[in-house]
């Protein structure tokens, strides 16, 4: 008996851990909007989507970076709402950037 609640015990820390192992793996190593890249940071679109994500969990909204990514609508709401947190500012920013107005026809351009 003794055995084979080791055995249990064994094989369900092996699986909690091999599966936040590979967890670990597939989600990008993000600091705020900078994901490790090659041995340097650099700014990243799913860093900027898990910022944002991140402040508006911490607000009570229920969302992902993945989430944002696939309804960037969605990003421009929350950036609106969560306008008064100063840590979604650099990312909400850049969201915002590639639409830029294009004074001589009076129209919205998109530049990537």
């Amino acid at each position: 008996m003794i055995r084979l609640a080791t055995a249990c015990v064994l094989a369900l820390a092996f699986g909690v851990w091999g599966s936040s192992a590979e967890a670990r793996r597939a989600a990008p190593r993000c600091d705020g909007n900078f994901q490790y890249v090659q041995g340097g940071w650099t700014s990243t679109p799913y860093c900027r989507a898990d910022q944002i994500a991140r402040v508006a969990r911490e607000s009570g909204v229920r969302t992902s970076a993945e989430a944002l990514l696939a309804h960037p609508a969605t990003a421009e709401e929350l950036c609106r709402f969560l306008d008064a947190d100063f840590r979604v500012h650099p990312a909400c920013e850049e969201l915002y950037s590639i639409f830029q107005v294009d004074v001589g026809t009076g129209g919205i351009s998109l530049h990537f």
